[in-house]
């Protein structure tokens, strides 16, 4: 039976000026399933993600999460709910950004605890026990009154992986959450998605971790000039990829590495 639908964007265009960064983008994700991006620099990955995750608004087309409309297509471009709508939206999806983007002023605690308290009022003492709770799954147990300037990036990226799940979401976003770190601390990160992913969470991460995305992902994207060239399973689109276009990007990693 078909997993029910969590994300779905569809005909989403995007420009920034008379520069079109997304031409015409459609996904459906569906629960428990990871999603992985890949294609070069400039393609509009980050762009999508901003769009989902409204710190962009689209241009044009219909989103969607589980049964709440974000906006549907108009002939005037793409028409947004309410803002109440939206709130409740936001609180459907965690994002995870390339450079933490912790508060440098809070410690991992209260960077874990404020939106919970602040934004959803949630009961104190619930998410006090949820925050320990996720603190430790994520290794990060006695740090709890460290600021970020005394974690490693690995640590800090965990951090910031806790807090996009205090919200307990529906779906995860992750933009490169590798590229600020070294190889050592990579691998620290991507276990901690692999094991997300081993519990059914469903996830969209974008990354230029090829054999990462191979090793986790259910679907596999390919981008490039602001288009979906390819997508399907990881044995098709990265190990036997249909599109030229395809080929010639995992050809020139392959030959960077």
């Amino acid at each position: 039976m078909e997993k029910p639908v969590v994300f779905q964007v569809q005909h989403l265009q995007k420009s920034f000026g008379a520069q079109s960064v997304l031409k015409d983008i459609s996904l459906t994700v569906h629960s428990g399933q990871v999603v992985s991006i890949i294609g070069p620099s400039g393609s509009g990955k980050s762009t999508f993600l901003r769009c989902a995750t409204l710190l962009e608004t689209m241009d044009h087309g219909t989103m969607r999460y589980l049964d709440d409309l974000v906006c549907q297509d108009t002939p005037k471009g793409s028409r947004y709910a309410s803002p109440e709508t939206l709130r409740k939206i936001r609180s459907r999806f965690g994002l995870v950004f390339q450079n933490f983007n912790l508060f440098p002023h809070y410690n991992v605690m209260e960077n874990i605890t404020d939106a919970p308290l602040c934004v959803q009022k949630r009961e104190r003492q619930k998410v006090f026990q949820e925050a320990e709770a996720l603190l430790k799954r994520m290794g990060l147990q006695g740090k709890e009154k460290a600021y970020p300037c005394e974690l490693s990036g690995g640590q800090q990226q965990r951090v910031s992986i806790a807090r996009a799940l205090m919200g307990q979401p529906a779906i995860l976003f992750f933009d490169e959450p590798t590229s600020a770190l070294d190889p050592e601390l990579t691998g620290e990160i991507l276990k901690v998605i692999r094991d997300l992913a081993s519990q059914m969470m469903t996830m969209v991460i974008v990354t230029h971790e090829i054999s990462f995305a191979r090793m986790v992902s259910d679907h596999v994207v390919f981008m490039a000039n602001g288009v979906i060239v390819e997508q399907g399973t990881p044995d098709q689109v990265i190990d036997n990829p249909n599109h030229p276009r395809t080929r010639a990007f995992l050809k020139k990693l392959h030959d960077g590495h």
